[in-house]
C-alpha cells in the first residue's frame, strides 16, 4: 500500500460522507481565503514507529476544518461528523485495501488560520498501517 493509494481512499471517504463540506476537501495549501467555507483541509504529518513491532507504522492525518472568522461553532457539528465517520472505521483504498484511522482525542483544538483569515478546527488520526514507502 502505498500513500497516494491511502490519500485517494481518506479523500473520497470524506467527500463522500461529508455533505457539509460539498466536496471541497483540499490537500493542506491548495485551498485559498476564497474558498467557499466551510471546507476541509488534510495533509499526512509525520510516521510514527509502532511499539509492537519494527516494520510497523502509524501515519498522522491531520484534517482541518475550516470555515468563516466569527463562526466556530458551526464548525463543531462536522468536526463531529469526520469523528463520527473515521475513528475505527473502515477506509476502502483505490487498490481495494482497508485501512482503519484511529482518532486522537487529545488532538482537537481550536485556532486561528491566518493564510486563509478563518477559524479552523484541528483534528489528529493515526493510520496503523505496515511497513511501506
Amino acid at each position: 500500500m502505498d500513500s497516494a493509494d491511502i490519500r485517494k481512499g481518506l479523500y473520497n471517504h470524506l467527500v463522500a460522507n461529508v455533505p457539509q463540506v460539498s466536496g471541497r476537501v483540499f490537500w493542506e495549501y491548495t485551498a485559498s481565503a476564497e474558498t467557499v467555507k466551510p471546507f476541509l483541509e488534510m495533509a499526512f504529518m509525520s510516521d510514527i514507529p509502532s511499539v509492537n513491532t519494527p516494520l510497523g507504522m502509524f501515519i498522522r492525518l491531520e484534517v482541518l476544518v475550516v470555515g468563516e472568522e466569527a463562526n466556530i461553532i458551526a464548525l463543531d457539528p462536522i468536526a463531529d461528523m469526520i469523528v463520527s465517520i473515521m475513528h475505527k472505521q473502515d477506509v476502502m483504498t483505490p487498490d481495494l485495501r482497508v485501512i482503519v484511522p484511529e482518532y486522537r482525542r487529545d488532538s482537537k483544538f481550536d485556532f486561528w488560520y491566518e493564510i486563509l483569515r478563518a477559524s479552523a478546527i484541528r483534528l489528529e488520526f493515526w493510520i496503523p498501517t505496515d511497513f511501506w514507502t
